[in-house]
């Protein structure tokens, strides 16, 4: 399995203390890939830090074998790589339907303009469908309910086709009919191809959907298996139990 995403060495410090401290880690292209670890042990440091979200103090990062460290998040996005944020990003003014429109990469102009390709209106209508949001396309991102708005950050940034999507938290404060619903996304995009990599602290969703997992503790990897061989893992014991 050839690495899709390669993370080495990172280093990040915030007024003397170190959130991030030589972290190493690869990502294997077509996995699901969790990334865990007691609060404040640096999870997402590291997401900012990957994404261009925030320069590193010292390490690079690698996407599909090529040197991106310190692109702006945009490039990144161009090039195939995408995040969700633990507070979910959209835009409340624009309708559900316009926020995915203007995440394809159409500018504003554009889309009051109504030159928005048939094609782009086309992929976002089946991405409304899929995530069963088409019964709310006209509302604005505003009105809809704090797991609707991660759905639609989600739907969001698939009208890019990724090929590494970094979800931050996708099941905080999401109610569990919509737990289920995030899960099944994630499953049916990674058989269709695209890589995951996912900052959670619900074990019961890392555990039943991830594989492998790395632990970090402290800013650093201190473990990297199964999901049965790193709750078996003194290491992450002595980590959790000391949080």
């Amino acid at each position: 399995m050839s690495a899709l995403l390669e993370v080495q060495n990172l280093t990040k410090t915030f007024g003397g203390v170190s959130a991030v401290d030589g972290c190493s880690f690869t990502v294997g292209e077509g996995t699901v890939t969790a990334l865990i670890g007691p609060n404040g042990s640096g999870k997402t440091t590291v997401f900012n830090l990957v994404t261009g979200y925030l320069p590193a103090d010292s390490g690079t990062v690698g996407f599909s074998g090529r040197e991106v460290t310190g692109m702006s998040p945009i490039r990144l996005y161009q090039r195939g790589l995408s995040r969700t944020f633990q507070q979910a990003r959209v835009f409340p003014e624009l309708t559900v339907q316009e926020n995915l429109v203007v995440a394809g990469g159409w500018s504003f102009r554009e889309l009051f303009g109504r030159r928005v390709s048939r094609a782009d209106r086309i992929r976002a209508g089946e991405l409304l469908e899929e995530f069963r949001l088409d019964r709310v396309a006209d509302l604005t991102a505003a009105e809809l309910s704090w797991g609707q708005r991660k759905l639609l950050e989600f739907a969001a940034l698939l009208m890019s086709d990724p090929r590494l999507v970094l979800l931050d938290e996708p099941t905080a404060g999401v109610n569990p009919v919509l737990i289920d619903t995030m899960e099944s996304h994630i499953r049916a995009r990674h058989a269709g191809g695209t890589t995951f990599l996912v900052v959670e602290h619900d074990m019961s969703f890392v555990m039943r959907l991830c594989d492998p997992v790395i632990v970090l503790d402290r800013g650093s990897p201190i473990a990297t298996g199964t999901p049965e061989q790193v709750q078996s893992d003194p290491r992450v014991l002595d980590a959790y139990l000391g949080e």
